[in-house]
């Protein structure tokens, strides 16, 4: 976890799945910062342009093209353009959020190393679960027994959700990185996490920096500055169609 040493978290994990939503059990330090009334949680892409093109698998974000919910949207920078960056993660094993209809069915999880083309991929995880929750955004957090991410390696992944109605897919991608010394001391002192998704994102970590604003609006769901800088982050990596949804549990 990315969180002070006073932040005690409370995972609810849906049995024998690991779809999650993590509520603080002792209050986020959410009082002013300095920062607060300039910052906006932006992403800022990285300069690594060595993904796939859009069309071809690897980062598929979405099962559908229609904007209501009824496909599944993986929340992922989606830049427009042919050659798109790599999202990156500083965790051994990141949390990814996606935004789905209505489901009671069955998730199929993989993890493939990625070397470039499709037909080099290497799979090197698989897992499936039952999964039942309500139209809105969730989390999966990529368990502890599935290999650790290496530094700088890249990964593809893909979600299948097959339920009574259909099944949809969507892909994705991650490289883990390390951040730079001076981020790393600076993301320290931190322990506003608006401060900190702000400087996460501004330093090109997607998934840590979503994550962040995902836990603490389930800690405060009622605050409009957690929601504003939610609303900054997807506005910047042209997600606005999942603006109008919330996070769910799962049941």
């Amino acid at each position: 976890m990315f969180f002070s040493n006073k932040t005690i978290t409370n995972k609810l994990i849906t049995t024998g799945s690991h779809w999650l939503i993590t509520c603080a059990l002792v209050a986020l330090s959410l009082t002013p910062s300095v920062q607060a009334q300039t910052r906006k949680v932006k992403y800022v892409p990285p300069s690594n342009l060595d993904a796939p093109k859009v069309s071809v698998p690897g980062i598929k974000r979405s099962a559908c093209s229609s904007i209501e919910i009824t496909c599944l949207i993986a929340l992922l920078p989606d830049l427009k353009v042919d050659q798109a960056p790599v999202p990156q993660t500083i965790s051994e094993h990141p949390t990814i959020y996606l935004l789905t209809p209505k489901v009671d069915g069955r998730v199929y999880f993989r993890l493939d190393e990625d070397n470039g083309l499709p037909s080099q991929r290497k799979r090197i995880y698989r897992s499936s679960f039952k999964i039942k929750n309500e139209a809105g955004v969730i989390a999966y957090k990529m368990p502890d027994d599935a290999p650790k991410l290496e530094l700088n390696k890249k990964y593809s992944w893909q979600l299948d959700i097959d339920d009574a109605e259909n099944t949809r897919t969507v892909y994705g991608s991650v490289r883990r990185v390390e951040l730079s010394k001076d981020v790393a001391t600076k993301l320290a002192t931190l322990t506003n996490p608006l401060d900190r998704a702000a400087l996460l994102a501004s330093s090109s970590v997607w998934y840590e920096s979503l994550q962040s604003l995902a836990e603490a609006q389930i800690t405060v769901p009622k605050n409009t500055e957690i929601r504003d800088e939610w609303i900054s982050l997807l506005k910047s990596a042209n997600l606005d169609r999942v603006i109008p949804h919330s996070l769910v549990l799962q049941k």
